[in-house]
């Protein structure tokens, strides 16, 4: 049996995003007409998007969910033309910060999303994810949130994939294959890559493609979405086709999709009757373990409390201004009166968020490293 599974980032920010409508039109004409069984999307911010998508696709995709979270939905959806039987939603524990408004990971309410789904007797878990975005190689300041995000999608997924045939990852990893975040998730959910799996592979970049046309010429070019999989002994599972599936522009426009690349994998899946171990790849429990406490103490060294910053305003710059204020006040009598009534109670507030956010962070860290003493520091 054959199952072709897409996956897309659409860049679906209103007032932002180019060309968004038209681009949300053409891809729902491609959807419905490229012969996909399931489709996992990302960034699908805007309302009357997804309510455009699904109307036009619910005649093929029969069975679609969307992943309400945060204030602005989690912008991810999975349409399958296969019955979808249960579904479930982690939200991420750290997800960026409240003020850095340009950025809006924070509203967003990421997570992974996770739709199990009956493809002709054949229990397949579609997950699809949104890792937090790079904005500064230079200077990261998400890469701790980044790197527990992608530690908790690999939990998620190795917890909740025991029980199917074969479990797919398809998303917006924000990172690339040399990246410690896609590291963690291939070993520590025990997932293959489509890219390296496949013989006839033909993708070469997803973001700030050569031929993209919204691509930033600062924006350096990489390989940050993926499709990942794995499945059970029960199972002979290959990955026949790993492609970018549409063109690189909307025909007949001078625009692109997105500015990233769709993905396409097609597999074929069948019963292993005689279970042929010498076809299958598994990681047995201690290589499993090995592979995957190499990248935890890599990890680690990223995610350490010591590494928490005031990301709004430092502590210096909080006593430089509390001082500047008690040395107006002390002159000028109107300038006291103002401080009084607006700075004084905004400075009090800052200090208060600032503190929220770094004990929020801190105690995410430290539920980190519980869980690896847990599960791996007493055995």
């Amino acid at each position: 049996m054959k199952l072709s599974i897409f996956t897309l980032n659409i860049w679906g920010l209103k007032f932002v995003s180019k060309n968004r409508k038209a681009r949300v039109r053409a891809l729902a004409d491609s959807l419905t007409n490229n012969g996909y069984d399931i489709v996992c999307l990302q960034e699908l911010w805007c309302g009357d998007d997804y309510k455009y998508l699904k109307a036009s696709c619910e005649n093929v995709f029969k069975y679609i969910h969307y992943f309400h979270s945060g204030l602005l939905g989690s912008g991810m959806c999975i349409m399958s033309r296969y019955p979808i039987i249960d579904v479930h939603y982690h939200s991420f524990t750290l997800n960026g910060y409240l003020h850095m408004l340009m950025h809006g990971d924070w509203f967003g309410g990421k997570g992974v999303g996770l739709c199990r789904i009956n493809v002709k007797g054949f229990i397949v878990d579609v997950y699809t994810t949104h890792l937090h975005a790079c904005y500064n190689a230079s200077n990261d300041k998400y890469a701790i949130h980044r790197a527990l995000q992608a530690y908790e999608t690999a939990n998620f997924i190795r917890v909740t994939s025991t029980d199917s045939d074969l479990a797919v990852l398809a998303g917006d990893l924000n990172s690339n294959p040399n990246d410690i975040c896609y590291k963690l998730i291939c070993v520590g959910a025990n997932m293959n890559d489509s890219y390296s799996a496949c013989s006839n592979n033909s993708i070469e970049y997803t973001f700030s493609h050569p031929q993209n046309s919204y691509k930033d010429p600062k924006e350096v070019t990489e390989r940050i979405d993926y499709i990942l999989y794995k499945f059970n002994k029960r199972n002979l599972v290959v990955v026949n086709e790993h492609r970018h599936s549409l063109p690189h522009r909307v025909p007949e426009q001078d625009f692109s999709y997105s500015d990233h690349e769709p993905i396409e994998a097609v597999f074929d899946i069948s019963e292993n009757a005689v279970n042929i171990e010498k076809n299958i790849t598994f990681n047995t429990d201690l290589n499993f373990e090995n592979e995957f406490l190499n990248v935890l103490n890599t990890l680690k060294n990223i995610c350490n409390e010591k590494a928490v910053i005031n990301p709004l305003i430092s502590l210096w710059h909080s006593i430089y201004f509390l001082i500047i204020c008690v040395l107006l006040s002390m002159y000028f009598l109107p300038v006291s009166f103002t401080y009084t009534i607006f700075f004084i109670p905004l400075f009090i507030f800052v200090i208060i968020y600032n503190l929220v956010i770094i004990c929020t962070e801190q105690n995410c860290i430290r539920g980190f490293y519980h869980r690896i003493e847990t599960l791996f520091c007493n055995q």
